[in-house]
């Protein structure tokens, strides 16, 4: 795939794998040339420019995707004077959306049902977004890496024989035949991208571009959850299914460890141990606790926003390792 078409196409890329976007509007045709493909690169650049120098006050682009896979709907909102960045994106009635700040990191919506979920059990219900901080974001990366910038559309692989098309009013199409799409880019009348769109058999895609100043409101802080303490809830939301997990694991690991022969007590202690302690340091929290029984281990933990414990024991048995859950 080359870069011309992966950049035009990144919304519908980041909406549904590859799917693009609707026709624009019939333009009536004036004058139509057959350009080279270095004639086409020579015709753009100045638009390049001319759109960098547009967007520098701000800028915003809304993409549309139809076609025979899931339809879609993204819209990028960007502020340089403020150093942030908004993108929202809805396909088949989900939706997700979210903020980079520049000096600052990303706000993204709760990512999943579990996540939801989470901050639902930590008695916090208005949460929406999930920050994850970084001091070293500056806003041109993060469009260069995720957004459908002007400069980006036309400056990456632009060089394909087409046509260019100039209408009554002063705008200009420029039409290219780009791994098997017919892609359109549209300049208006003042010499700017104001859209484009790239067609296939069964797709179509559509992106608008407006150059203004921008207003961007950050989430609330009630609305926001760190991502450390959301990767801790998420934790406890699986929490039993994690304790069995963790009994099950340590009992085999003792049995493997035995070859065959009796399973003893000191061993299993040791291997249970060893496997809660991985998922403590893998999760980064002491959410797993060990404790010796009789011939054996109980392997424990406790909720800290419910309160609800969950326990196995796990004891030795001849060659057998045998797990419990423990109702005490």
């Amino acid at each position: 795939m080359s870069r011309s078409r992966s950049v035009l196409l990144l919304a519908a890329v980041s909406l549904a794998g590859g799917l693009s976007i609707a026709p624009g509007a019939a333009y009536a045709a004036d004058t139509t040339t057959q350009l080279s493909a270095a004639q086409m690169a020579a015709a753009l650049k100045p638009v390049a420019t001319a759109s960098t120098a547009a967007a520098e006050g701000g800028w915003r682009a809304d993409v549309a995707i139809t076609g025979d896979s899931v339809p879609g709907t993204a819209s990028y909102v960007v502020d340089p004077s403020h150093g942030i960045a908004y993108e929202q994106m809805r396909i088949a009635g989900s939706q997700r959306a979210g903020y980079a700040i520049a000096g600052k990191g990303f706000y993204r919506t709760l990512p999943d049902r579990t996540s939801r979920a989470a901050v639902k059990m930590m008695g916090r219900p208005t949460v929406k977004y999930v920050f994850t901080p970084d001091s070293t974001l500056t806003l041109a990366k993060h469009l260069k890496d995720d957004a459908p910038t002007p400069a980006a559309v036309l400056s990456d692989d632009i060089d394909h024989a087409g046509t260019k098309t100039v209408h009554d009013d002063g705008s200009v199409d420029y039409v290219q035949a780009v791994d098997g799409q017919t892609v359109t880019l549209h300049v208006s009348p003042a010499g700017t991208l104001s859209g484009a769109r790239a067609e296939a058999d069964s797709f179509a895609m559509t992106l608008t571009y407006t150059y203004a100043p921008q207003t961007i409101t950050p989430p609330a802080a009630n609305s926001v959850i760190g991502e450390a303490q959301l990767k801790r809830g998420v934790w406890y939301v699986q929490m039993p299914a994690v304790v069995k997990q963790i009994s099950y694991a340590g009992a085999a690991e003792a049995r493997s460890a035995a070859r065959g022969s009796t399973v003893k007590v000191a061993s299993l202690r040791k291997a249970v141990r060893r496997v809660g302690s991985m998922f403590n340091t893998k999760a980064q929290l002491k959410m797993i606790n060990v404790k010796d029984v009789r011939r054996g281990v109980r392997v424990s933990a406790t909720n800290p926003w419910t309160h609800e414990t969950v326990s196995y024991v796990i004891t030795a048995s001849g060659k057998k390792a045998a797990v419990s859950r423990d109702q005490s």
